[in-house]
């Protein structure tokens, strides 16, 4: 029989279901839709409501909890601020949800709903978190695979039930990697010294003064790996160090380190280091802005010493890096994302709104236009409304620059999802209608990424690492297909 729960605990992140058959923790996932009620929490599926864990009698304390999701409802998500960004040339902020939305006035009888923004917010001794509904695991592999690393193996759960700040260790480990491949970034430093050999620019009135000494007083620049850069990613790498998936880049800490000469630098001289000049050093800018980032929120953690707190991080823009990235290697001939050819008007004579799909390529003479949405599939209805309009603008548009040969879009889907809508005999395309643009029929397909379902016993490393490496393969197979 379900136990009961209190409210509070349920929105504190976890839910406690079956102890008969053992406890398991489950949280709020996103793109999900709940309903709160005095004796029951449902959760949507398709367009019915399913009980999942009864409430019990009204808890204490809920109607707090109810102020916090009120806050956490308001909350404006700011861009630059509370959202995980680290490259606005590659990744993009795609969704205007805000963390949570929230439809009732009564802390015993409302509904919850999420969209594609994930992360923790704190309010008080209040925390809610939303996690992937396709969890961690899953997005372990988009972020790793984008960036050319499949490092999986040994990749248990990181840090406590209530912690997501794993994720962006996770990123600055992986971009620390991609970004070593250049080697240690290096800067032109000015040197002043005395040499009996002239180096550089002669100060000539010490010259004038000291010329028996048989020294000339020298200024010149060299090239130096000791920068502020080089301090705040050894800092950034002993803050995060405690996650076992450091371990791999304990060499090139140790290079850094070496490079630094023992030179100390304030946190406030390491939060102003700026941006290497250089371009072929570009893959360091982006570590440096994550580095800036894990820096402040050492000081944001979610305790209790801070009034308030999040970190938020839109999973749908990095999806569809994922998916861009992984037909860029399979030779798809991609237009760039940020293409500033074709516009539309807005009515306003000084501005232009810029039509980007995420996913536009040639082939044979033909393009092909696809937007990739993270949010979940309407089986029942269908893509949204307003994505199928965004879709029309779309190829209505680039008709007028070539020929349009087939459009759609691309979605996530779990594996039982999968097999429940007989997805396999499909192979994950479903193509039922076309579009009618500028008196042409354009083929129209909806495709699905089947994400695979991680199953170990958490006690059980050698479990652990079976499922690993099962996930890691099952993920491979839908990159095939989907390029397929």
């Amino acid at each position: 029989m379900t136990q009961p729960v209190s409210l509070k605990r349920f929105i504190e992140g976890y839910l406690e279901k079956g102890a008969d058959s053992g406890t398991r923790w489950l949280g709020l996932l996103d793109n999900q839709s709940y309903r709160f009620s005095d004796e029951t929490v449902a959760r949507r599926k398709g367009e019915k409501w399913d009980a999942f864990v009864q409430l019990g009698p009204k808890p204490r304390g809920a109607s707090s909890v109810f102020l916090s999701l009120q806050a956490a409802a308001l909350l404006k998500i700011d861009r630059d601020k509370d959202l995980m960004l680290f490259h606005a040339g590659e990744y993009e902020h795609n969704t205007d949800d805000p963390f949570i939305r929230l439809l009732g006035t009564d802390a015993y009888n409302f509904e919850l709903s999420t969209g594609n923004v994930i992360g923790q917010v704190k309010f008080g001794k209040q925390s809610i978190r939303i996690s992937s509904r396709f969890g961690d695991h899953f997005l372990r592999y988009i972020i790793a695979d984008a960036d050319g690393f499949l490092e999986f193996e040994e990749s248990g759960t990181e840090g406590g039930a209530n912690d997501y700040q794993w994720l962006l260790a996770y990123l600055w480990s992986i971009k620390l990697k991609r970004a070593y491949r250049l080697g240690l970034p290096k800067v032109y430093q000015s040197r002043h010294e005395r040499t009996p050999k002239v180096r550089g620019v002669i100060d000539v009135v010490d010259y004038f003064l000291n010329r028996n000494t048989g020294k000339y007083q020298c200024s010149y620049r060299e090239h130096s790996y000791d920068n502020p850069a080089t301090s705040l990613f050894l800092k950034t790498y002993q803050l995060i160090e405690n996650y076992s998936f450091c371990a791999s880049n304990r060499g090139i800490y140790n290079a850094l380190l070496a490079a630094n000469q023992g030179v100390r630098r304030s946190l406030r001289e390491m939060l102003d280091t700026r941006h290497f000049t250089n371009p072929f050093y570009s893959d360091y800018n982006v570590l440096i802005d994550l580095s800036k980032q894990v820096l402040r929120q050492s000081g944001l953690s979610f305790d209790d010493q801070n009034e308030s707190s999040a970190f938020l991080f839109d999973i749908s823009m990095l999806f569809e890096y994922f998916i861009r990235k992984l037909l860029v290697r399979h030779g798809f001939n991609m237009q760039e994302k940020f293409d500033d050819q074709l516009k539309i008007p807005t009515g306003v004579e000084s501005y232009q709104r810029k039509l980007q799909p995420d996913l536009v390529w040639e082939h044979e003479g033909g393009l092909y236009v696809f937007d990739v949405k993270y949010k979940s599939f309407d089986f029942t209805y269908g893509v949204k409304r307003e994505d199928l309009f965004q879709m029309h603008t779309y190829i209505g548009q680039y008709g007028n620059e070539g020929d349009v040969k087939s459009c759609g879009f691309i979605y996530p889907i779990s594996a039982s999802k999968w097999a429940a809508q007989g997805l396999e005999v499909k192979a994950g395309v479903i193509t039922t209608h076309s579009l009618r643009q500028q008196n042409k029929q354009i083929p129209f397909h909806v495709l699905f990424f089947k994400v695979p379902e991680f199953e170990a016993k958490p006690d059980d490393d050698e479990n652990r690492r079976v499922a690993d490496n099962k996930f890691k393969e099952d993920m491979e197979r839908q990159c095939e297909l989907i390029v397929n």
